[in-house]
């Protein structure tokens, strides 16, 4: 199939190591290692597996429908106000599959106010209400879709992968002083400031370990910080931004991951971070909600969110029984290279492009 890949964000760099443009980066070399013909089109310039168009609207996908063909379907990641995905299916005449990572009016407008415009709530009910397909990366979040949508017709979930190949081996999980990992960039709605909080209690029950953070940013200080007012900040490293093989490798250090993220009574995310640490062979503990217990699939330990003494046991008991944290890190591995892996995800678009090109023809 020739699929045009439309993201307009400006914040997603094409070649940037946060999770949204491996999101993209990894989706487009999927879809190019299942055979497909795959023009991407992106505001941002950057290193991309694929071709890569500068988008400037409309005419910028129109031209190259003009100059290379047109596509068999538009895949557009919704970006906030962005319509260019869906103008063009429409003026080509072609399907449009619509990615939805998150509810973007209602992020943007709880953490960055600033940045929605009056518009953008329009502009979001129409894409979710003509598009052909939406596709989102947990059930919640299709749920949410389905409602502004008016029908759960035309909604699939398709969750998030990782790449197989930057996890040739697991960890080993037999440290000899505990590491706890949290990968990615500490955000309020991750729970990372919980984890300070955590190494004291580890302490104080005689299981002194350190802390990891693959990632960096504000958040990562505000945790380093918390814990040298506890003394603590022998026991934390923070490695700042890195390549995403060079994290995938420093996962393999851990002995547990820990993705502690608070109460939320709409829990959209499909985290790239779990199914990661999956991959790498920790056995990871996280929170009781959203889709979590169905991505673990009972190959890690779930709590209930803001229990800080549920959290404290659940990753003491893991360090303290060798046997579970293995047999937990084999299944979790197991689980994400079998079922969470971008080549499945781009077997799942792919049958479901094709459907759609069929009903339009």
């Amino acid at each position: 199939m020739r699929i045009f890949l439309v993201c307009g964000d400006r914040g997603i760099p094409p070649a940037g190591a946060k999770g949204a443009s491996v999101h993209l980066r990894a989706l487009a070399q999927a879809l190019s290692r299942a055979g497909h013909q795959l023009v991407t089109f992106s505001p941002r310039p950057g290193d991309f597996p694929t071709a890569l168009v500068p988008l400037n609207g409309l005419s910028t996908v129109l031209d190259e429908a003009a100059r290379g063909g047109p596509p068999d379907v538009v895949y557009e990641r919704y970006s906030l106000g962005h319509l260019a995905g869906l103008e063009a299916a429409r003026a080509l005449g072609r399907p449009l599959l619509l990615e939805v990572n998150a509810p973007l009016v209602a992020e943007a407008s709880r953490h960055r106010p600033g940045s929605v415009a009056p518009g953008d709530e329009g502009i979001e009910r129409r894409l979710f209400g003509e598009a052909d397909l939406v596709l989102t990366v947990s059930e919640p979040l299709r749920r949410h879709v389905a409602d502004l949508r008016g029908t759960d017709a035309g909604t699939v979930v398709v969750p998030n992968g990782c790449d197989p190949a930057l996890f040739p081996l697991p960890a080993r999980l037999d440290q000899a002083l505990p590491t706890l990992v949290f990968l990615g960039h500490p955000r309020p709605w991750h729970g990372a400031e919980r984890l300070p909080g955590l190494l004291a209690g580890l302490t104080e029950a005689g299981c002194p370990a350190r802390l990891l953070i693959v990632g960096g940013g504000p958040g990562a200080d505000v945790v380093a910080d918390d814990a040298c007012r506890r003394g603590l900040s022998h026991a934390v490293e923070v490695t700042g931004p890195l390549p995403q093989a060079e994290a995938a490798r420093r996962l393999t250090e851990a002995t547990v991951a820990v993705a502690p993220y608070p109460a939320d009574p709409f829990f959209y995310f499909s985290p790239l971070k779990v199914v990661e640490c999956m991959a790498a062979g920790l056995p990871v503990v996280t929170s009781d909600q959203g889709d979590l217990p169905r991505m673990l699939g009972g190959t890690g330990v779930l709590v209930a969110p803001d229990d800080e003494q549920a959290l404290r046991e659940a990753v003491l008991h893991l360090l303290r029984v060798d046997e579970l944290r293995r047999r937990l890190g084999t299944a979790a591995r197991a689980r994400a290279l079998g079922l969470f892996t971008w080549d499945r995800v781009a077997e799942n678009v792919t049958a479901l492009a094709q459907a759609c090109a069929r009903a339009a023809a």
